[in-house]
């Protein structure tokens, strides 16, 4: 008889991200993971498949928990101009006060696996085009707001603004200067008032 699964699913998949996330895919090795899940290999296997399906599912609870908590200010009621300028003001002070230096798991995942791996290619891009739908619904409601002038089309716009938050996401990995950051954020954010 098969013993019961005896972990939260939930909190070790969450540990195998952190791994993932500060070590890449490449680097982070089978003890690493284990190690951080507080799990053995069996268990790791029985319930995740091997290394690359827990990588995947490590980078769709990614997106689940950092990245929707991250877009959550576009979801509340209010200007969403501001929210938007929240979500890039945040990004670089948590940088800066928490010394946040990892980037965006996802960006980090593109740069790594994209050119060789056509799965977890497809699956960043689902993860951008998520974000971008985002931005996308809130520029909609800011220019029936009056927020953004009526000609703009929002379809660049929130594409210009993933890739700029994504962006935004790698100079935090190498800036430790509010300054910079800010001006990185300003200048970003100007393009919604032309």
């Amino acid at each position: 008889m098969a013993r019961p699964k005896e972990f939260d699913r939930e909190k070790v998949l969450e540990q195998a991200m952190l791994v993932f996330w500060e070590k890449g895919y490449e680097c982070a090795s089978m003890e690493d993971l284990v190690g951080a899940m507080g799990i053995n290999r069996g268990s790791l296997y029985a319930t995740f498949g091997d290394k690359r399906s827990l990588h995947l599912e490590a980078l769709e609870y990614f997106y689940n928990t950092q990245i929707e908590a991250m877009l959550a200010p576009l979801s509340r009621p209010g200007s969403k101009r501001a929210a938007i300028r929240e979500i890039f003001e945040t990004t670089a002070r948590c940088a800066c006060e928490d010394g946040d230096r990892r980037g965006c798991m996802m960006y980090n995942t593109a740069v790594e696996l994209c050119p060789s791996d056509k799965e977890v290619s497809r699956r960043v891009a689902e993860g951008l085009k998520r974000v971008e739908a985002c931005f996308y619904n809130a520029l909609l409601e800011a220019r029936q707001n009056g927020e953004i002038q009526g000609d703009r089309d929002p379809r660049p716009l929130a594409r210009y603004l993933t890739n700029s938050l994504n962006g935004l996401r790698v100079m935090c990995m190498v800036f430790e200067d509010q300054a910079t950051l800010d001006d990185i954020v300003n200048t970003s954010l100007s393009m919604l008032e032309r």
